[in-house]
């Protein structure tokens, strides 16, 4: 019996549609003859960014939605989210958490099952031609090894033991599965499938280097169109000129997961392994690119603010600090169910932003309106003058690199790790909480945590931050013991994995 693959394509794309996604929608294709060419396998890679970018995942559950509302950062009394009150309290056992837990982990396996027939297909394929021959080929195979790993990671963060608490990862919860189709799915102790995702996004970010790299192919054409952008967009003077990648599937090569999102996502996933060495190594390779500007920067202090007083000169999600992202042109449908259209009908609202921010020229404080995060909510604002705060959803940014490579190198070169912390806080005219040359560790690991709360706050990152470091949840006044029990439980069917 023939089997169909289903993709329910959106539109997404930086900055509106982007081309290379654009395909039929609820396009059927079957799958023994869906990979005879080489726009199959794109097709098939362009699925798995859709799947990422929906509510499910990254859309909202694993951003501004279930993962921040976990971590405590909402005043969610009487909003009517018990789902994530619920979650908040820990309390697991219930209804809501219950089927959020499921719904991703049956999305992530979806994603991991489908990454797996497309590498499977293209491994055993020496006859489908790409347009620049084995570097294309590399850079499909490499992004969708780099998607099954990132998928795997999400999977042990969210349902296994922090390796901190549990001997560096000893306990087997969750299954890791690298053929389609898999029938038998064993878990595996958390520590190997954590080296088995570095290995294997060590291997892709390899496979992908030279496409992205190397001035012959498009990808690198693609980053330096990004430079260009930025610099263009803050009127930066003198002769910049780039040559534009002629196919839309490679355009757009900047805005995927290559080279330099596999860089910062092998330090995040190294950190969490407890590798500091590889993590720094890692983390530091995007900080000396974003020192020369060479393609990324942080976004400037003006350009960071209020949308509904400064329009179209806002940059809500500081979209030129991401290092990888998903695009998603009906993000609002989804981050308005949740914020609402203006503060009297937002649900999702800062407990507390003045005691968090309780440095008032911190320009971050200045995106928080009235307790509601304009990061995600562009109420008021010219949506056409807008369309990266309406699609961009962050999932790495600039400062994630220099917070690591500084937590990484604190014991063996202080002032290096003063440096890196210090050079955000400026960037963010936070220059109040610099802290002095013979800080000692417990002083700066606290002072990292709280800029990891202002920093990445409705991103989903800070309940994995308490979570790695196993310290308690920071609220506003005082602490929430969580006594290790950030672990949402497997859910009592692995149904889904293929």
């Amino acid at each position: 019996m023939k089997k169909y693959i289903i993709l329910s394509l959106l539109c997404i794309g930086l900055g509106g549609c982007n081309s290379w996604l654009d395909v039929t929608s609820d396009q059927e294709v079957y799958e023994e003859s869906m990979f005879e060419e080489s726009r199959g396998y794109y097709t098939a890679l362009n699925g798995l960014y859709i799947l990422m970018s929906e509510g499910t995942l990254y859309g909202a559950n694993l951003s501004y939605g279930a993962m921040e509302a976990w971590s405590r950062s909402y005043d969610l009394d009487n909003n009517n989210l018990t789902t994530f009150l619920d979650l908040a309290n820990l309390k697991y056992e219930n209804s809501g958490p219950k089927s959020l837990g499921e719904a991703i982990w049956l999305r992530c396996y979806k994603i991991i099952a489908e990454a797996n027939n497309l590498i499977q297909a293209l491994e055993a394929d020496k006859n489908v031609v790409f347009k620049h021959g084995d570097a294309t080929r590399n850079m499909v195979l490499g992004e969708a090894y780099a998607i099954r790993s990132l998928m795997h990671f999400e999977v042990v963060r969210v349902f296994t033991k922090a390796p901190v608490i549990d001997g560096g990862g000893v306990t087997a919860t969750v299954p890791y599965v690298t053929e389609y189709p898999s029938r038998v799915n064993p878990p595996v102790p958390t520590k190997e499938i954590l080296a088995s995702v570095i290995k294997e996004l060590e291997k892709a970010r390899e496979l992908v280097k030279p496409f992205d790299t190397e001035s012959e192919y498009p990808g690198s054409l693609s980053y330096l169109d990004r430079n260009v952008d930025r610099r263009l967009k803050l009127e930066v003077t003198g002769d910049i000129t780039v040559t534009h990648a002629s196919e839309e599937f490679f355009r757009y090569r900047a805005d995927r997961l290559g080279y330099y999102p596999m860089t910062l996502l092998l330090a995040r996933v190294c950190l969490y392994a407890g590798d500091k060495d590889k993590a720094y190594e890692y983390a530091s390779e995007i900080v000396e690119m974003v020192n020369t500007q060479t393609i990324y920067d942080f976004t400037a202090p003006g350009f960071i603010g209020n949308p509904e007083i400064a329009i179209s000169s806002v940059h809500p999600r500081l979209h030129e600090e991401i290092i990888w992202g998903l695009y998603n042109s009906k993000l609002t449908d989804l981050t308005e169910s949740y914020f609402g259209e203006s503060v009297t009908t937002n649900k999702l609202r800062i407990k507390d932003p003045n005691d968090l921010f309780d440095n008032a020229n911190d320009v971050r404080l200045k995106a928080i309106v009235d307790r509601m995060p304009t990061k995600f909510s562009i109420t008021g604002s010219n949506e056409s003058d807008m369309k990266r705060a309406s699609t961009t959803i962050p999932v790495m940014r600039i400062p994630e690199a220099y917070f690591i490579a500084a937590e990484c190198v604190f014991e063996k070169d202080k002032e290096k790790a003063l440096e890196l912390f210090h050079t955000v806080l400026k960037k963010r005219l936070n220059e109040v909480y610099s802290l002095p040359a013979d800080v000692d560790k417990v002083r700066f690991m606290d002072a990292l945590v709280e800029e990891y709360r202002r920093e990445f706050l409705c991103e989903g990152q800070l309940i994995f931050l308490y979570k790695r470091l196993n310290i308690p949840i920071r609220i506003t006044g005082g602490e929430f013991a969580h006594d290790g029990k950030l672990v949402i439980p497997v859910p009592d069917t692995e149904a889904g994995i293929e």
